[in-house]
Protein backbone atom coordinates (compact mmCIF):
# COMPACT_ATOMS: atom_id res chain seq x y z
CA UNK A 1 0.00 0.00 0.00
CA UNK A 2 3.15 2.49 0.73
CA UNK A 3 3.95 2.01 -2.45
CA UNK A 4 1.33 2.80 -4.49
CA UNK A 5 0.60 6.01 -1.95
CA UNK A 6 4.06 7.16 -3.04
CA UNK A 7 3.23 6.64 -6.80
CA UNK A 8 0.08 8.12 -7.02
CA UNK A 9 1.34 11.01 -5.35
CA UNK A 10 4.29 11.42 -7.66
CA UNK A 11 1.27 10.61 -10.42
CA UNK A 12 -0.67 13.89 -9.13
CA UNK A 13 1.89 16.22 -9.29
CA UNK A 14 3.18 15.75 -12.33
CA UNK A 15 -0.16 16.29 -13.34
CA UNK A 16 -0.64 19.50 -11.78
CA UNK A 17 2.23 20.37 -13.14
CA UNK A 18 1.34 19.27 -16.53
CA UNK A 19 -1.89 21.32 -15.99
CA UNK A 20 -0.12 24.57 -14.53
CA UNK A 21 2.50 24.54 -17.69
CA UNK A 22 -0.77 24.22 -19.90
CA UNK A 23 -2.23 27.03 -18.51
CA UNK A 24 0.47 29.35 -18.29
CA UNK A 25 1.87 28.17 -21.23
CA UNK A 26 -1.12 28.99 -23.58
CA UNK A 27 -1.06 32.68 -21.98
CA UNK A 28 2.71 32.91 -22.93
CA UNK A 29 2.46 31.82 -26.32
CA UNK A 30 -0.36 34.64 -27.10
CA UNK A 31 2.57 37.17 -26.24
CA UNK A 32 5.71 35.29 -27.63
CA UNK A 33 4.47 34.65 -31.20
CA UNK A 34 6.37 36.29 -33.67
CA UNK A 35 8.58 37.65 -31.00
CA UNK A 36 11.87 38.27 -29.39
CA UNK A 37 11.47 36.67 -25.82
CA UNK A 38 13.54 36.24 -22.89
CA UNK A 39 13.02 33.56 -20.37
CA UNK A 40 14.58 35.26 -16.94
CA UNK A 41 15.54 33.08 -14.63
CA UNK A 42 14.13 29.42 -17.08
CA UNK A 43 11.40 28.62 -14.50
CA UNK A 44 9.63 26.18 -16.66
CA UNK A 45 11.62 24.71 -19.67
CA UNK A 46 8.04 22.91 -21.04
CA UNK A 47 6.97 25.96 -21.75
CA UNK A 48 10.29 28.00 -22.42
CA UNK A 49 10.52 25.06 -25.73
CA UNK A 50 6.96 26.06 -26.80
CA UNK A 51 7.98 29.41 -26.83
CA UNK A 52 11.20 29.12 -28.61
CA UNK A 53 8.77 26.98 -31.75
CA UNK A 54 6.54 30.25 -32.28
CA UNK A 55 8.92 33.33 -31.76
CA UNK A 56 11.15 35.11 -33.59
CA UNK A 57 13.66 34.40 -30.95
CA UNK A 58 13.82 33.16 -27.39
CA UNK A 59 16.48 33.91 -25.00
CA UNK A 60 17.75 32.27 -21.62
CA UNK A 61 18.92 33.66 -18.75
CA UNK A 62 18.57 31.17 -16.09
CA UNK A 63 18.55 31.74 -12.85
CA UNK A 64 22.06 31.09 -12.01
CA UNK A 65 22.95 33.88 -13.42
CA UNK A 66 21.03 36.19 -11.42
CA UNK A 67 23.63 36.19 -8.15
CA UNK A 68 22.76 39.17 -5.75
CA UNK A 69 24.75 41.09 -4.33
CA UNK A 70 25.44 41.92 -0.67
CA UNK A 71 22.37 44.42 -0.31
CA UNK A 72 20.41 41.86 -2.39
CA UNK A 73 20.30 43.82 -5.71
CA UNK A 74 21.20 41.90 -9.09
CA UNK A 75 24.03 42.03 -11.23
CA UNK A 76 22.53 44.07 -14.74
CA UNK A 77 23.47 41.22 -17.36
CA UNK A 78 20.38 42.10 -19.99
CA UNK A 79 20.79 44.27 -23.21
CA UNK A 80 18.61 47.44 -23.17
CA UNK A 81 15.61 47.34 -25.32
CA UNK A 82 16.68 44.33 -26.98
CA UNK A 83 13.58 41.87 -26.38
CA UNK A 84 9.72 42.51 -27.08
CA UNK A 85 8.65 40.24 -24.57
CA UNK A 86 10.63 39.11 -21.04
CA UNK A 87 9.13 35.94 -19.83
CA UNK A 88 9.80 35.31 -15.53
CA UNK A 89 7.88 31.82 -14.25
CA UNK A 90 8.79 30.48 -10.56
CA UNK A 91 11.46 32.68 -10.37
CA UNK A 92 10.60 35.82 -8.78
CA UNK A 93 8.94 34.48 -5.55
CA UNK A 94 12.54 32.71 -5.03
CA UNK A 95 14.63 35.76 -5.37
CA UNK A 96 16.81 36.50 -1.91
CA UNK A 97 17.98 34.35 1.38
CA UNK A 98 16.15 36.56 3.59
CA UNK A 99 12.97 39.07 3.22
CA UNK A 100 15.31 42.24 3.08
CA UNK A 101 17.31 40.66 0.41
CA UNK A 102 14.23 39.05 -1.01
CA UNK A 103 12.07 42.58 -1.66
CA UNK A 104 15.69 44.22 -2.71
CA UNK A 105 16.18 41.12 -5.79
CA UNK A 106 12.62 41.74 -6.59
CA UNK A 107 12.88 44.93 -7.29
CA UNK A 108 15.77 44.86 -9.30
CA UNK A 109 15.05 42.02 -11.01
CA UNK A 110 11.56 44.06 -12.15
CA UNK A 111 13.87 47.18 -13.06
CA UNK A 112 16.43 45.13 -15.17
CA UNK A 113 13.35 43.37 -17.06
CA UNK A 114 11.53 46.71 -17.83
CA UNK A 115 15.24 47.97 -19.31
CA UNK A 116 15.84 44.93 -21.44
CA UNK A 117 12.13 45.30 -22.89
CA UNK A 118 11.26 48.10 -25.78
CA UNK A 119 8.74 50.41 -25.21
CA UNK A 120 5.10 48.70 -25.94
CA UNK A 121 6.61 45.37 -25.10
CA UNK A 122 5.38 43.27 -22.34
CA UNK A 123 7.38 41.81 -18.94
CA UNK A 124 5.25 38.69 -18.16
CA UNK A 125 5.50 37.61 -14.38
CA UNK A 126 4.96 35.02 -11.92
CA UNK A 127 3.51 35.65 -8.20
CA UNK A 128 2.52 33.61 -6.15
CA UNK A 129 -0.74 34.61 -4.17
CA UNK A 130 -1.40 34.69 -0.58
CA UNK A 131 -5.05 35.27 -1.22
CA UNK A 132 -5.70 32.21 -2.85
CA UNK A 133 -7.37 28.50 -1.56
CA UNK A 134 -3.72 27.70 -1.02
CA UNK A 135 -2.58 30.78 0.64
CA UNK A 136 -5.49 30.06 3.25
CA UNK A 137 -4.06 26.67 4.03
CA UNK A 138 -0.97 27.28 3.82
CA UNK A 139 -1.63 29.98 6.87
CA UNK A 140 -0.44 32.82 4.75
CA UNK A 141 -3.54 35.16 4.61
CA UNK A 142 -2.50 37.19 7.73
CA UNK A 143 -4.16 40.56 6.58
CA UNK A 144 -1.49 42.01 8.27
CA UNK A 145 2.06 40.27 7.67
CA UNK A 146 0.84 39.53 4.23
CA UNK A 147 -2.22 41.57 2.41
CA UNK A 148 -0.34 44.64 3.69
CA UNK A 149 3.01 43.92 3.99
CA UNK A 150 4.02 40.94 2.01
CA UNK A 151 5.45 37.46 3.45
CA UNK A 152 8.42 34.97 3.59
CA UNK A 153 7.87 32.17 4.55
CA UNK A 154 10.39 28.88 4.24
CA UNK A 155 9.26 25.24 2.85
CA UNK A 156 10.66 22.30 1.52
CA UNK A 157 10.76 22.63 -2.13
CA UNK A 158 12.79 26.15 -2.24
CA UNK A 159 14.45 27.74 0.76
CA UNK A 160 12.31 30.69 0.20
CA UNK A 161 9.24 31.62 -0.89
CA UNK A 162 7.62 35.15 -0.82
CA UNK A 163 3.73 35.83 -1.62
CA UNK A 164 2.82 39.21 -3.16
CA UNK A 165 -0.57 40.68 -3.84
CA UNK A 166 -0.96 42.19 -6.69
CA UNK A 167 -0.69 45.80 -5.02
CA UNK A 168 2.38 44.66 -3.53
CA UNK A 169 3.66 44.12 -6.86
CA UNK A 170 2.80 47.38 -7.71
CA UNK A 171 4.58 48.98 -5.01
CA UNK A 172 7.74 46.95 -6.44
CA UNK A 173 7.02 47.86 -10.00
CA UNK A 174 9.48 50.41 -11.36
CA UNK A 175 7.34 53.27 -13.15
CA UNK A 176 8.47 52.42 -16.86
CA UNK A 177 5.85 49.18 -16.60
CA UNK A 178 2.37 50.05 -16.10
CA UNK A 179 -0.23 47.12 -15.35
CA UNK A 180 -1.96 45.63 -18.19
CA UNK A 181 -3.51 42.47 -16.86
CA UNK A 182 -3.40 39.06 -15.76
CA UNK A 183 -4.42 35.23 -15.26
CA UNK A 184 -4.60 32.70 -12.50
CA UNK A 185 -3.75 29.34 -11.96
CA UNK A 186 -4.34 26.70 -9.60
CA UNK A 187 -7.77 28.47 -8.54
CA UNK A 188 -9.96 25.97 -7.86
CA UNK A 189 -7.20 23.21 -7.50
CA UNK A 190 -4.67 24.12 -4.37
CA UNK A 191 -3.27 21.10 -3.84
CA UNK A 192 -2.26 18.11 -6.39
CA UNK A 193 -4.07 16.05 -4.14
CA UNK A 194 -6.93 17.36 -5.42
CA UNK A 195 -6.51 15.64 -8.52
CA UNK A 196 -7.37 12.63 -6.78
CA UNK A 197 -10.65 12.99 -5.47
CA UNK A 198 -12.46 10.89 -8.10
CA UNK A 199 -14.21 12.56 -10.75
CA UNK A 200 -14.83 15.57 -8.62
CA UNK A 201 -10.33 16.12 -9.42
CA UNK A 202 -10.94 15.75 -13.59
CA UNK A 203 -13.99 18.17 -13.20
CA UNK A 204 -12.33 20.51 -11.14
CA UNK A 205 -8.60 20.42 -13.06
CA UNK A 206 -10.84 21.04 -16.25
CA UNK A 207 -12.53 23.88 -14.71
CA UNK A 208 -9.14 25.96 -14.45
CA UNK A 209 -9.49 27.06 -17.73
CA UNK A 210 -12.80 28.49 -16.64
CA UNK A 211 -11.71 29.93 -13.76
CA UNK A 212 -8.54 31.62 -14.78
CA UNK A 213 -9.67 35.06 -16.27
CA UNK A 214 -12.85 34.91 -14.61
CA UNK A 215 -13.70 38.37 -13.12
CA UNK A 216 -13.54 37.31 -9.38
CA UNK A 217 -12.26 34.05 -9.28
CA UNK A 218 -8.95 34.83 -10.80
CA UNK A 219 -7.98 36.96 -7.80
CA UNK A 220 -8.32 33.61 -5.51
CA UNK A 221 -5.17 31.71 -7.65
CA UNK A 222 -2.24 30.21 -6.16
CA UNK A 223 0.15 31.35 -8.97
CA UNK A 224 -1.05 34.50 -10.84
CA UNK A 225 0.81 35.63 -13.83
CA UNK A 226 0.59 39.21 -14.66
CA UNK A 227 1.10 41.05 -17.94
CA UNK A 228 2.95 44.11 -17.60
CA UNK A 229 3.23 46.86 -20.35
CA UNK A 230 6.55 48.55 -21.20
CA UNK A 231 6.15 52.17 -21.45
CA UNK A 232 8.81 55.59 -22.33
CA UNK A 233 10.01 56.89 -19.12
CA UNK A 234 8.40 59.95 -17.57
CA UNK A 235 5.05 58.66 -19.17
CA UNK A 236 2.01 59.82 -16.54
Amino acid sequence: MEVVSRSTKGLSARELGDLVDALEGEIVLRYATGQRVLDLGHGSPEIAQWARRVSESLTVSPREQWRPQADGSLHPLLPAEAFDVVVCLRTFSHLGTDPETSLTAARSLLEEAAQATVVGGHVLVEIDNPRSLRGLALGVRNPITVVRGGNVIVDDEHSLTRYDTLARLAELTPPTLEFESFFASRVLVPFATTLQIPILGGLLARAEWWARSQALLRHFGAHLLVALRRVPKGAP
